[in-house]
């Protein structure tokens, strides 16, 4: 039985005369505006960074209009399944002689006597741009770039002829010195609007030849590097220490990991963004819909004396009608293997008295003296009536709204939980 038909309090007017306008809502939401796919790519395949394609924004919109989060958690797994197949550009920089090729081996997981290894040596063995790949990162491409000049008019025309535009994240490499060209390069990078780490190669060569500490010496060599940035108002990256020679040891684990989800954000921030903005854009249309059908055919005779527990059953009623009931958040809980609390704190909209406690408006418009006024204005001949459906369809708006505003908090989780493993 649907929640709306038990336990009706006996003032209240039966929400069965609503609950076809809320049916039949949806069919003209659809009649009288323009698809909000019509804004996002429209080709089947995924491309980084882009939108997500017509017929998956349709089911999308479909299932925020209708309540079903359950769909949206399948369309969102779907996406980013879609989405991870994008090809992503890694571009390997630096000093020549700082050992790029060989951290280019490292993090393949090949050593330099493998015929696909990219060439190393003492002197300066990349030339044009090598690109390889690896297992480990599907569908990702290691560029290994020329390393840059000594002199400062060489360092100039690397720069200039950086294709920054083809690459989505670089790897900045250095070691013995974290000198002015690697600051220069950091500068630019972030002036492209991109990411980028510093990762300095041989610390196990460092390690052998000091009398520091290692943990000294890790410490000493990360302030240098993020003291000589700053100076320059480049902003903190993530800085990796690690040997070439042993990528299990040092940071290369946390590097990876920091990869694999840079690389993630880099496929799927594109699609999830749009389809953040397309949900919020439907639970917009959502709410306006409901104001107006609602809210015109709420008998003027009894909302504006509604006691606490008419304006509960309606809450629960706002809430079913996005999705957000109860029983709902337990299957969404279940189906992102998350615990069903994580969704609930997310609510103001759980009971009349959080939602009341979390707007101030909402409490005023409940309070005990408001009550009394109403009940006063009803015997006002012409004005009262119309005074207290005013004031009604006000509290119900704003109970509407509250209830949408949650509804958005919940599908960002959704979004959020559906594409990361718990």
């Amino acid at each position: 039985m649907p929640f709306w038909k038990s336990q009706r309090h006996p003032l209240t007017f039966s929400f069965l005369k609503v609950a076809p306008l809320l049916a039949n809502m949806e069919e003209d939401l659809v009649s009288h505006r323009t698809p909000l796919s019509a804004s996002f790519t429209s080709g089947v395949s995924y491309h980084r960074g882009g939108g997500v394609p017509l017929e998956v924004s349709r089911d999308l919109e479909k299932a925020v209009k209708e309540g079903q989060l359950l769909e949206v958690v399948a369309i969102a797994r779907k996406v980013v399944e879609m989405a991870s197949r994008a090809t992503v550009s890694l571009a390997v920089t630096g000093d020549s002689g700082n050992g790029m090729s060989s951290f280019v081996n490292a993090l393949r997981g090949i050593g330099h006597e493998d015929v696909a290894s990219a060439p190393t040596g003492v002197v300066r063995t990349t030339l044009t741009p090598a690109r390889y790949t690896s297992p480990s990162f599907p569908e990702v491409f290691l560029w290994d770039l020329p390393g840059m000049g000594a002199s400062d008019q060489s360092l100039e025309h690397y720069l200039r002829e950086l294709q920054h535009s083809q690459y989505d994240l670089f790897l900045l490499i250095a070691s013995e010195q974290f000198s002015l060209h690697h600051v220069r390069l950091a500068k630019t990078i972030q002036g492209m609007g991109k990411r980028f780490y510093v990762i300095w190669t041989k610390v196990d060569r460092d390690l052998s030849t000091t009398p520091l500490s290692r943990g000294l010496l890790l410490r000493n060599i990360q302030e240098n590097i993020l003291e000589t940035l700053l100076k320059e108002g480049v902003h903190k990256p993530p800085i990796f220490l690690v040997s070439s020679l042993d990528p299990d040891l040092h940071d290369f684990p946390d590097l990876r990991k920091e990869l694999r989800i840079d690389i993630f954000n880099i496929r799927c921030s594109g699609p999830l963004e749009a389809m953040s903005c397309a949900c919020k854009e439907t639970i917009n249309e959502k709410v306006a819909s409901l104001k107006t059908r609602v809210l015109q055919n709420c008998p003027e005779d009894t909302l504006g004396s509604c006691g606490a527990d008419d304006l509960e059953h309606y809450l629960r009623v706002y809430r079913g009608c996005f999705g957000i009931d109860d029983d709902s958040l337990l299957q969404v809980a279940w189906s992102t293997g998350r615990v069903v609390s994580e969704y609930r704190t997310l609510l103001r909209s759980q009971d009349l008295c959080g939602l009341r406690r979390a707007d101030c408006r909402l409490r005023l418009a409940t309070c005990s003296v408001m009550k009394m006024l109403l009940r006063l204005l009803r015997w006002v001949p012409w004005l009262g009536p119309r005074a207290v459906r005013w004031f009604a369809q006000v509290t119900h708006k704003r109970m509407l709204h509250l209830v949408a505003q949650d509804t958005k908090g919940i599908l960002k989780k959704i979004l959020e939980d559906s594409t990361c493993p718990a």
